[in-house]
């Protein structure tokens, strides 16, 4: 198993107004990942906040920050590494990072003031593609680290050809079910991190496109979400004379038809099996999946700092 993480980690906005507060608890958190052997951090942009000095501190140390867009503005070059590769099973996986170019007429000028031009951001779709090629023929699966939100995810994920995966962040959606663009499969896992987000991956074929194994669970609750929804109708039309406000019949058939459509997108989906290249993505929350780690728990009492 590889953890990842898509970025805003380590600070938030409107920032603590106790500077070197935000800046210790933000260093424990950054002991915490490389305690845990995180595989991969994205630099999103609440994390430039206290300036990139504390960044590239923790990256010296061990931490694994990616980002592909934040640039030197001196030599354009990425301050920290584009992309890295992670072999599990034979299985070659690179993971990219990007944060938006602009964050907001308010977090914006709070990060310019941070980092006063130490730092410059690029497009984070001309960046991305030129990561992605120079990652063919290196990797089986490109997975994108996005702290763009949903609707720019979308958007790179048309521009670029050949990501299987964007695991998003920055606006906190909760995505129970992965948003497809292409051949590319979206996800976000809600904010401050009360969810964790589990990929499962099976590579059978690498140059075929992935099935959801979800999909038969999501078809047959919107199944019996809608038999529900048939039921409530059926008694309120027995309550209400005819005439009276709501044409039942109509709403009743309507629900009906959707019922049919997705019985029918039911049994196709089962024919059809689930063989070949297939993911699973839920979202659990994040007090049942980890224990809390004594360790962690002794640097966080001993810095005086509670938890949030």
């Amino acid at each position: 198993m590889l953890a990842v993480d898509s970025g805003d980690l380590f600070f938030k906005f409107p920032p603590e107004s106790d500077g070197e507060k935000a800046l210790m608890k933000a260093k424990i958190i950054a002991r915490a990942y490389r305690l845990m052997g995180v595989t991969a951090v994205n630099v999103g942009c609440l994390d430039l906040l206290q300036g990139l000095d504390f960044l590239r501190q923790e990256s010296a140390q061990g931490l694994p920050l990616l980002s592909a867009n934040l640039l030197d503005p001196s030599t354009r070059a990425p301050i920290f590494p584009p992309y890295s590769i992670k072999e599990v099973d034979g299985v070659r996986i690179a993971f990219m990072g990007v944060l938006p170019q602009e964050s907001g007429p308010e977090i914006s000028p709070a990060i310019r003031a941070a980092n006063q031009g130490k730092i410059l951001i690029g497009d984070p779709v001309e960046a991305t593609k030129a990561a992605v090629q120079k990652i063919q023929g290196k990797a089986d699966l490109i997975i994108l680290l996005s702290d763009l939100g949903l609707p720019k995810d979308q958007w790179l994920a048309k521009a670029v050809p050949g990501i299987h995966f964007i695991l998003g962040g920055h606006e906190g959606r909760f995505t129970r079910k992965g948003v497809q663009t292409g051949m590319t499969h979206i996800f976000q896992s809600s904010f401050k991190g009360m969810y964790v987000g589990e990929l499962r991956l099976v590579l059978e074929d690498r140059n075929k496109p992935f099935k959801d194994e979800g999909e038969l669970q999501y078809l047959q609750e919107r199944i019996d979400s809608l038999d529900l929804h048939i039921r409530s109708l059926q008694a309120a039309k027995m309550r209400k004379p005819a005439g009276e406000g709501v044409n039942y019949d109509r709403t009743i058939q309507a629900a009906t038809r959707q019922r049919e459509a997705a019985q029918e997108d039911l049994k196709r989906a089962k024919e059809s099996g689930m063989r070949g290249n297939r993911f699973l993505f839920k979202l659990e929350a994040l007090e049942k999946v980890l224990p809390e780690n004594e360790k962690v728990k002794n640097w966080i009492s001993g810095a005086g700092i509670e938890k949030d």
